[in-house]
């Protein structure tokens, strides 16, 4: 079954290939890989995860992206709260700012972020230390939508 589903997934990549798409947009937004399942990450305030440097004078400022040299305040999300265990990141075209979730292992949470690199049907945990992040690591899981 599984070989079955990465024979699909390659024809289809091939397929979308010859038509202008690149392999690994089509692996990671579309999960045909894992079907049901959400690519999930794990992020924290640190310059690594969101981009941004401290200058000599103690301002932080974005690093790369269409913000680049502009002010960042660290810790707050792009819907304007403070990032807490329960904040997510998401592609706000599969899941819209408010969006509540449940994802097994880290609990309930809300859309409130989005992240350069959060594309389709991914999305991207807050945790309180890089240390935490990198150790949840990426996960295939089911996550239910709440009401």
């Amino acid at each position: 079954m599984r070989a079955s589903r990465v024979l699909l997934a390659l024809a289809l990549a091939a397929a979308l290939a010859a038509m202008g798409w690149a392999f690994g947009r089509i692996y990671r937004t579309c999960s045909l890989m894992h079907p049901g399942k959400v690519l999930v990450t794990g992020y924290c305030n640190c310059g690594k995860c969101c981009g941004w440097e401290r200058l000599a004078n103690g301002e932080t400022v974005y690093t790369y992206g269409k913000l680049k040299g502009k002010p960042k305040r660290v810790g707050i999300t792009s819907r304007g709260t403070t990032a807490r265990h329960g904040t997510i990141a998401a592609d706000l075209r599969h899941y819209p700012y408010g969006v509540k979730l449940y994802v097994p292992g880290y609990g309930y949470g809300v859309v409130e972020d989005i992240g350069g690199a959060i594309k389709g049907h991914h999305i991207d945990l807050w945790f309180p230390t890089h240390e935490e992040a990198k150790r949840w690591g990426a996960k295939w899981l089911k996550v239910e939508f709440v009401n």
